[in-house]
């Protein structure tokens, strides 16, 4: 693969196949936090990205026994590890929130770092919660770098208005256990991506963890008892089902998607409500998702609680003979890139019309077909911007797309995956 472009093929008829997922990166990286808490436990399954080794080799460098052994991950006690210790998360947004508050209750000293674009992610929610929690941590004007020097802590009340995503939340629990008193947390304001945190309290929960909620999901309770270790399946993911379940709607056919679970819990299963309104049909066959295409009408949905499906869902919106309304999308440009100027520029570069008002974007008319061999659209360098254009190019392309590469931060394999989708 050119390491600078990447030849995207299309146009593309009907699609058939049997595709394999990856594990989900929302899971595995809740689990290898919790089963670091637990002092110890083995990660079966696990999503093998960017996103995944970088939180490893982070835990490694703060002092604990970390062995990757294929598609499992053995996590042992932790050593304090002398000296400041430096971790550079890179990309890794979840990363980064879930490791700031772990970096809190555990005694060492240090420096949280990564990419210029992490270093412009907000993380202010999160750590004026832990200042009032009685961390030590100093910070560039709520930005990293962070320098944290870990200890116990008492815990007890705390609120935290989290505004741009719900990882501070869930950063906050998964530490609960650890405090001294427990966690008694009351989320005030907007609550953005809320199912991320039922996600957060089942593999707690798997790990031993005492939690309970209200049905809101804004006050929680989560007892004092620490956690036990452990052994934890990953799930198949829901948002890399996103591309290629679009991509049939889209270019029509069948295909099949197994170990896939409908009733999972995470947020990004709502894809499927999308496009069966659209028309997708679907159905549950011996422990496989069965999807045909395409759909026959206007893609409809609010993202306020599933924001990584947007960029899935517009390239298939802003194809011809689609359409779509979408709301929720005020938090997108909080990502690893801002998704809806990276989606919008794109889709009208291939000829697209939007109109944007507030946090509601409706797509006014599609991109054009065209078969020019050197029509080029960007990344941004942000893996589902990446997979998204591959959606497009099903009726735009062929279509060129610099950092190819990206999409390792959550699903390698992928364009060996889509050419095989598309054989």
């Amino acid at each position: 693969m050119d390491p600078e472009f990447y030849r995207i093929p299309g146009p593309h008829g009907p699609l058939s196949g049997r595709l394999r997922l990856p594990a989900s990166k929302s899971l595995s990286n809740r689990a290898l936090i919790a089963a670091a808490s637990a002092g110890g436990g083995r990660i079966s399954g696990i999503l093998d990205c960017r996103d995944t080794r970088v939180l490893a080799a982070a835990l490694k460098e703060m002092g604990w026994e970390v062995e990757w052994e294929g598609p499992d991950v053995e996590i042992g006690p932790r050593r304090r590890a002398e000296g400041i210790r430096r971790l550079d998360l890179e990309d890794s947004g979840t990363g980064v929130r879930l490791l700031t508050a772990l970096a809190c209750v555990s005694e060492g000293e240090f420096i949280l770092d990564g990419s210029s674009r992490l270093r412009e992610r907000p993380m202010q929610p999160l750590l004026e919660a832990l200042s009032t929690l009685g961390s030590d941590l100093e910070s560039s004007g709520g930005l990293l770098p962070l320098h944290v020097r870990g200890r116990k802590l008492r815990g007890g009340v705390a609120s935290i208005e989290p505004r741009s995503s719900s990882q501070f939340v869930s950063a906050l629990l998964m530490i609960a256990p650890l405090l001294e008193d427990g966690l008694r947390l009351s989320v005030e304001g907007e609550l953005p991506s809320a199912p991320y945190l039922l996600l957060t309290r089942e593999v707690m929960k798997a790990f031993g963890a005492e939690i309970g909620h209200s049905g809101d999901l804004r006050r929680w309770d989560v007892a004092a008892q620490g956690y036990r270790r452990r052994e934890y399946r990953v799930e198949a993911d829901w948002s890399a089902a996103a591309f290629p379940l679009a991509a049939v709607a889209l270019a029509g056919g069948e295909i099949l998607i197994p170990a896939l679970d409908p009733l999972s819990l995470q947020g990004d299963r709502r894809i499927l409500d999308f496009l069966c309104a659209a028309g997708l049909r679907v159905r549950a066959v011996d422990g496989e998702i069965q999807v045909a295409g395409p759909v026959g009408a206007p893609i409809r949905a609010d993202l306020l609680s599933c924001p990584d499906l947007f960029p899935a869902l517009a390239a298939l919106a802003a194809a011809p003979g689609v359409g779509g309304e979408f709301e929720g999308l005020e938090h997108l440009r909080h990502k690893e890139s801002d998704r809806l100027a990276a989606m919008t520029k794109n889709l009208e570069a291939l000829g697209a019309v939007f109109e944007l008002k507030d946090d509601r974007l409706s797509i006014l008319g599609s991109f054009d077909q065209k078969s020019e061999a050197r029509r080029r659209v960007r990344s941004y360098q942000d893996h589902r911007i990446a997979m998204a254009m591959a959606v497009a190019a099903l009726r735009a392309g062929p279509l060129e797309i610099d950092h190819p590469d990206c999409v390792a931060k959550s699903f390698p394999g992928f364009w060996e995956m889509w050419e095989a989708l598309l054989a």
